[in-house]
């Protein structure tokens, strides 16, 4: 699927693109944005999306997609566009200074440099201070696109320096219609997908693309089988994950226990597309049992044992 390059493409953020294509069109882009909202609303495919606009050869209206610069952003191999984001667990001040020396550097084929710096709120305090200066005296062709959750876990000085757009999590309808017409998926399994996904388009599609759906599945059915063999292909497989993708198998477990309560207590309907075995035990000694799972994964401890343990404490 190709990348989505223009901000008319931008779905369920009318607020947040109509602001910047304001921006955009009047040429008083804000020299550094703060784009917040929780993962898989769209701020880095609008952040790129607005780029795409900046460097197109053809037309600042709508990207055209052939033209050399759209080309070398398509493939991420663009020289003036320069992306950040946290080696492990946190953005270190090595990283920013080598920004920092890279933004010395006028644009070599585009009007600007643009620099995009994901889960900015993971700047350890010396990135953090560190990126403040070149906040404060920006050179004037660089354009940040600052990319966080939440903007009270950054710096205040970093905030005040930049722009805030806020995206809000989308309508269930609004990420079904997507689904069903982006990707071809029939309707129950859009609906129950939408369902799942808390408001967040990222969260759906990668549900649907990496079959993490169909994981819990069958993690939820080896926990409750008596067959060794069912329990250790299940292991096997997750020990094979990458490890975003094990937060996020977590993070789909997390839903299974608080959707099964939900249901159990008579607050919220079971979404249909979750295991047909409901979890049974206290939601909050699941939750624990998860969240030292994820402890230990970050730990690098041997993630088929953190797994294994994870699926004794739970069933």
């Amino acid at each position: 699927m190709r990348p989505l390059r223009s901000l008319k493409e931008i779905i369920g953020q009318e607020p947040a693109i109509r602001l910047l294509t304001q921006a955009l069109y009047s040429r008083r882009l804000h020299h550094a944005y703060l784009f917040t909202g929780q993962e898989g609303v769209g701020k880095e495919t609008t952040a790129k999306a607005l780029v795409y606009h900046l460097f197109c050869n053809v037309s600042l209206d709508e990207p055209c997609g052939s033209c050399p610069a759209c080309q070398k952003l398509d493939k991420g191999l663009h020289t003036d566009l320069l992306l950040v984001e946290p080696e492990k667990r946190e953005i270190k001040i090595g990283q920013i200074r080598a920004l920092e020396r890279e933004l010395h550097f006028r644009p070599i084929n585009a009007e600007y440099r643009v620099v995009i710096i994901r889960s900015a709120e993971k700047l350890n305090p010396e990135a953090g201070n560190a990126l403040l200066k070149s906040l404060e005296e920006p050179p004037p062709y660089v354009l940040f696109f600052l990319l966080a959750e939440n903007a009270s876990r950054l710096l205040p000085t970093i905030v005040s320096r930049c722009q805030l757009v806020r995206f809000r999590p989308l309508p269930k309808a609004v990420i079904k219609d997507y689904l069903i017409k982006r990707l071809g998926l029939d309707e129950d399994f859009a609906e129950t997908l939408a369902e799942l996904s808390a408001g967040s388009l990222g969260r759906a599609v990668e549900l649907a693309e990496k079959g993490l759906l169909e994981d819990l599945h069958a993690f939820v059915s080896a926990g409750t089988s008596n067959k060794a063999s069912a329990k250790y292909r299940i292991l096997e497989r997750l020990v094979k994950f990458l490890p975003e993708d094990q937060k996020r198998f977590l993070d789909l477990l997390r839903l299974w226990v608080l959707r099964s309560y939900l249901s159990e207590k008579g607050a919220s309907p079971y979404p249909k597309g979750l295991p047909e075995e409901r979890y049974k035990g206290d939601p909050f000694s699941a939750e624990l049992a998860i969240a030292l799972c994820e402890s230990a994964l970050e730990s690098y401890v041997f993630p088929e044992l953190a797994f294994h343990q994870l699926m004794i404490k739970l069933f």
